[in-house]
C-alpha cells in the first residue's frame, strides 16, 4: 500500500506539462517499438520470397519475358544516325579511334564459345572465350598495325642517359 500511496503522491506532484511530456515520450517508445516489429516481419517476408522454391514459380515468365527480350533485339535495325553538336565533332576529331571507325570494325570478329549450359528447357547459357576471337573476314591486317620503328643502339644508349640525368636533376 506504501508503494501505492508513493506513486500517486509522486503523479500529484507533477505539474500539467509534465504528465504531458511523461504520456508523450511513453507514446513514442511505443511507436518505435511498433514499426520495428513491422520492419523485421517485412524482413523476414523477403527472405522467404527470395528462397529458391519461391524462384521456380517465377522463373517460368522469367524466361519466356527473356524470350521475348532477345527476339526484339535480334529484329532491332541499325541505329539511327547521331547528329553530334559542335563539341561532340570537335571530340570526334581529336579521338584516337572515332566512332566511325567503331563501327566500321564491330563485325570483324565473332565471340568463340567455350561452354554450353542448358537452363530450363530451351535456354542456353553460354561462357565466352575472350582470349579465342574468331576472325570472321580474314582482311589484311597489315593495314591495322602500326610500322615499328628501329633505333640505333647508340641513340638508344644516349636516351637512356638523358633519362638518368634528368632522374638525377629531379631528385
Amino acid at each position: 500500500m506504501n508503494i501505492l500511496s508513493d506513486t500517486i503522491s509522486f503523479i500529484q506532484s507533477l505539474s500539467f506539462i509534465d504528465i504531458i511530456f511523461f504520456f508523450a515520450v511513453l507514446v513514442l517508445m511505443l511507436l518505435i517499438i511498433t514499426l520495428i516489429y513491422f520492419i523485421k516481419e517485412n524482413n523476414e517476408d523477403d527472405l522467404e520470397e527470395n528462397t529458391p522454391l519461391s524462384k521456380l514459380s517465377s522463373s517460368q515468365d522469367e524466361i519466356s519475358t527473356l524470350k521475348e527480350i532477345t527476339e526484339a533485339l535480334s529484329e532491332a535495325e541499325e541505329p539511327a544516325p547521331i547528329n553530334f553538336s559542335k563539341y561532340e565533332e570537335e571530340q570526334e576529331e581529336k579521338a584516337i579511334i572515332s566512332y566511325e571507325e567503331l563501327l566500321n570494325h564491330k563485325n570483324d570478329f565473332a565471340l568463340n564459345y567455350s561452354e554450353e549450359e542448358n537452363i530450363a528447357d530451351d535456354l542456353t547459357v553460354k561462357k565466352v572465350d575472350l582470349d579465342h576471337l574468331l576472325n570472321k573476314e580474314n582482311k589484311n591486317t597489315s593495314e591495322l598495325k602500326m610500322p615499328v620503328m628501329v633505333i640505333s643502339y647508340e641513340k638508344e644508349e644516349a636516351f637512356l642517359e638523358a633519362l638518368k640525368t634528368l632522374q638525377q636533376k629531379l631528385n
